[in-house]
């Protein structure tokens, strides 16, 4: 039963991927990062409804459309920026994966951004989900001296408890 039935549809809030000093390569990881589901105190199930990406740039690199998958996990996988492999114990732990193309993407000369409506993903009794980007896409994130290229999601969840 919810504990607050006005608040079925909610969002985990921004969270950063790749940061701006984050080199991260074709088929690497980017930093594992934890968001918070509801309170924080209570647990929350149900569905992941849809996700929004951004990327950005602050120094002398490029706006980004990258291919790759947002990873989403019940455990701490504790995965850094341009590892190449997680552990058959963290791939257990997947709650599901979000791909994202390049043609997703809408872009300019300030950032671009990708809206993707997923078939709903369910998640169990949670507070919190851990999130990682593994990167698809030749062309490698913060690879060049001054490069501060940065991609960050939002997701969109409907809650069950």
């Amino acid at each position: 039963m919810l504990t607050h039935p006005t608040w079925q549809i909610t969002e985990l809030g921004l969270a950063e991927l790749v940061g701006a000093d984050e080199q991260v390569d074709q088929n690497d990881f980017g930093g594992s990062v934890a968001c918070t589901l509801g309170d924080g105190v209570r647990p929350n199930s149900g569905e992941f409804l849809a996700f929004l990406f951004v990327t950005g740039e602050t120094g002398s690199g490029a706006v980004q459309t990258p291919a790759g998958r947002l990873l989403l996990f019940d455990a701490d996988p504790a995965i850094s920026a341009g590892d190449t492999s997680i552990t058959l114990a963290e791939r257990k732990t997947l709650v599901g994966q979000v791909e994202i193309t390049a043609s997703d993407w809408i872009s300019d000369a300030n950032g671009a951004s990708a809206y993707i409506y997923a078939q709903p993903l369910p998640f169990h009794n949670l507070q919190t989900v851990y999130a990682a980007w593994f990167h698809e896409d030749a062309t490698s994130l913060n690879d060049g001296a001054g490069d501060d290229e940065t991609l960050h999601f939002n997701a969109w969840y409907r809650r069950d408890t």
